[in-house]
């Protein structure tokens, strides 16, 4: 098709508009961005590592924080946080690899992989990857947590805790049934999970940063873990992340994180993968472990990406992340501030009433425990701030417990994005 002269300049200046357009609105999400981030980083209520593109191009990242407190060594943009439980999509990304070699089924039992699994023979690799095998979420008591543990030793952990319920009658997440998924993985391929990680996942997307944990080695340019409290930052408890092998055990950074979401949308680990990821045309997956939390979520159409990667636990990061997504899709932010309420010990001064466990609707536990004085729930400590609720800095929620005829019956817990309920056991 040939253009007149005056056709060709007007198709140009079409074109250069449109540009100069798009580079202006680029320009202003990532100034929105920043604005969002960084009075709470200069506040010292996120630190970490943020990503955001628009259409496949990078238009904002930025590190914020430090990656060492004690030594004031600031977040770069390459360095490594943990990203929790973002590390079960890259492991199903090995299981739909190996099902296309033909090495494993969905079908199979578990009993086919280990033998002596109790009640394997009812539990299918399918169920495993639903949540549906009964196998608990966690295993061991927290102090268990911080030795190392090799995949085989895992499944031994696994095998020794009963199950939930009767497989595949129920739904529970279980990152101690993607530990087992991984020793799986491991028996089929003949491969460890490490080499399973490059391999298919790594490499095919170019993720040059990330690496399945390993405690005794040097992890280069890696962030300590923070939790935040009423003084600032303090160290979260030593952990090796060996114990969630295939279910939270991998560190990368925000680039990389954001490279892993791209890779699924653009089918680079298959359609299969990509079908089992993408839901409603949205790649999304969320880490929470100890004191480093993530984020990534890429659009099937690639109009709209990030990733947020922290080593400060707090609820910040949910206002990061929602904030993020409302402005890619061209929305004020909703939340921009933090509320944290006035302490108050006197409110709720008889603490042993609220002590003991509690169990969601889909079967899932939490244990009320007090130490030192104030209510806690695994690491979250919870801080009086009226009869009967208490704020908690991991998710800045309140968390509430309900009466009945004056006893305890439940608690109702409500952040930035979530709303939870458990019933006293």
């Amino acid at each position: 098709m040939k253009l007149g002269i005056p056709k060709l300049v007007h198709f140009v200046f079409a074109v250069l508009v449109t540009f100069v357009l798009t580079a202006a609105g680029q320009a202003s999400k990532a100034k929105q961005i920043d604005d969002l981030i960084t009075p709470l980083a200069k506040g010292e209520h996120f630190s970490g590592v943020v990503v955001a593109s628009e259409n496949g191009k990078v238009i904002y990242e930025k590190a914020f924080g430090f990656a060492n407190a004690d030594f004031r060594i600031p977040n770069a943009l390459n360095t490594r946080i943990g990203i929790a439980s973002i590390t079960k999509p890259m492991t199903i990304v090995i299981l739909s690899r190996l099902i296309e070699e033909n090495k494993i089924k969905l079908s199979d039992p578990l009993t086919k992989y280990v033998p002596d699994f109790p009640n394997g023979e009812k539990i299918t690799i399918e169920m495993i990857r639903q949540h549906r095998s009964g196998i608990l979420h966690r295993v061991m008591p927290p102090e268990m947590e911080s030795l190392p543990y090799t995949s085989a030793e895992m499944v031994d952990k696994v095998k020794q805790a009963k199950l939930a319920f009767e497989p595949g009658s129920r739904r529970l997440y279980s990152s101690g049934g993607f530990a087992v998924l991984a020793r799986v993985l491991e028996i089929a391929s003949g491969r460890t999970y490490v080499e399973l990680l490059q391999q298919y996942v790594f490499g095919p997307a170019g993720m040059k940063d990330s690496l399945d944990f390993n405690g005794e080695a040097i992890m280069e340019r890696r962030a300590q873990d923070y939790i935040l409290s009423e003084l600032g930052y303090r160290n979260a408890a030593l952990k090796d992340y060996s114990f969630l092998v295939g279910a939270g055990s991998v560190f990368s950074t925000a680039a990389d994180t954001h490279r892993f979401g791209m890779a699924v949308v653009d089918g680079k680990y298959g359609e299969a993968a990509k079908a089992s990821l993408i839901s409603e045309g949205l790649f999304s997956a969320s880490g929470s472990t100890n004191g480093h939390r993530a984020y990534v979520e890429v659009k099937a159409d690639r109009s709209y990406g990030y990733a947020i990667l922290s080593n400060l636990a707090c609820g910040s990061v949910d206002i990061v992340r929602a904030g993020v997504r409302e402005i890619m899709e061209g929305k004020e932010p909703t939340v921009k501030k933090l509320a944290v309420p006035k302490f108050d010990t006197s409110a709720n001064r008889d603490l042993d009433q609220f002590l003991g466990k509690y169990k969601a609707a889909d079967g899932s536990e939490i244990e009320i425990v007090k130490r030192n004085g104030s209510l806690h729930s695994a690491d979250i400590r919870l801080y009086s701030v009226k009869p009967d609720c208490f704020f908690d800095y991991r998710f800045f929620g309140e968390a509430c417990f309900i009466r009945d005829a004056g006893r305890i019956k439940e608690i109702k817990w409500k952040g930035v994005g979530f709303e939870l309920a458990w019933t006293k056991q």
